[in-house]
């Protein structure tokens, strides 16, 4: 998609608010889960894969955790404990298989795993979880093992290998294809339905930028020429109305690049310009790749289980148990 930009956000808002907003929020939540294919596998057996233990790098020191509150703590800092539990059993085995696969395709003999959650995992311990939740600590630990322990050991794999189980906060109501985010095309990442996203809160959100803001967050790019109303030209999205790239004042810049260096939420926006101010209006929170953490906790609320959500998000995968 590509033209100019007030073509382009006229377009945008049609395909993207006006179908979703205008029904009502009881024929939202009446809409149908998809659910996994029948003749998808959802156990096998598979020894090979064993995680007891995991060193993981926080705040510049490997410390070594039994894989029982490494998970805990993946769990406690990734998700909100008022979720779901059986959305929350979806993200502990998300976040297992996402160990396994870490750890079996790096290389790195000091640590298995960051506590960095842009290029690994979030992970808290449990002392800082309990910080985290105060009054709510004793309950909500409870509630995360309980999860844990109904599925540890539990992982998504695909060809008998551990995926990259990519995860995020909320889509805009369908997820990223991997390969329109990361250029890699991985036959369990790609775009489906995450039918709950728009209703959550935080999927719409705003940000301002005066035009001096904006043209120093952006001076890596390039120096502002021309009118600030037409700063930004050319937007290209994908499929599902992430921005791919867009012309900052004669200069393509990405939308990944352009949300790191703003901030922004995700990289399904538009801006707009009016009385030196420029508006960036933003759907969904995160890359979008893979299970969407709202939208598990929605199919959750309407009754789907942690296997029938995992496989869901990640359509082609087996569920495998060692």
């Amino acid at each position: 998609m590509k033209g100019t930009f007030c073509v382009w956000l006229v377009i945008f808002f049609s395909m993207l608010v006006i179908p979703l907003s205008s029904l009502p929020k009881s024929e939202l939540n009446a809409l149908p889960i998809a659910k996994p294919q029948d003749n998808i596998t959802y156990e096998k057996e598979n020894p090979d894969i064993n995680l007891e233990k995991i060193k993981v790098l926080k705040d510049e020191v490997v410390t070594e955790y039994d894989i029982n509150d490494y998970i805990f703590g993946v769990v406690a800092a990734e998700m909100p404990a008022l979720y779901e539990p059986e959305a929350l059993k979806a993200q502990a085995v998300a976040a297992y298989t996402f160990a396994c696969y870490k750890k079996s395709n790096d290389n790195i003999s000091e640590y298995d795993i960051t506590a960095d959650g842009d290029t690994s995992q979030c992970f808290v311990t449990r002392e800082e979880a309990a910080t985290r939740w105060g009054e709510k600590a004793e309950e909500y630990t409870q509630k995360i093992d309980d999860c844990i322990k109904s599925v540890l050991g539990e992982f998504l794999s695909y060809d008998d290998k551990p995926i990259f189980a990519a995860y995020h906060a909320i889509s805009t109501g369908i997820t990223n294809d991997c390969k329109d985010v990361w250029d890699q095309d991985l036959p369990y990442l790609k775009s489906v339905k995450s039918i709950g996203d728009p209703l959550a809160e935080g999927f719409l959100t705003e940000v301002t930028f005066t035009r001096e803001e904006l043209e120093a967050k952006l001076s890596q790019i390039t120096s502002p020429t021309g009118e600030p109303q037409n700063y930004f030209s050319e937007v290209i999205t994908n499929d599902n109305g992430y921005v791919s790239t867009l012309n900052y004042c004669g200069k393509d810049v990405s939308g990944a690049v352009l949300r790191e260096l703003l901030e922004l939420r995700s990289t399904c926006f538009v801006v707009s310009f009016s009385d030196d101010v420029f508006k960036f209006t933003v759907k969904g929170y995160g890359h979008g790749v893979g299970m969407s953490q709202n939208g598990a906790n929605y199919m959750a609320k309407q009754g789907s289980n942690y296997k029938e959500i995992l496989l869901h998000y990640y359509n082609g995968a087996t569920l495998q148990k060692n």
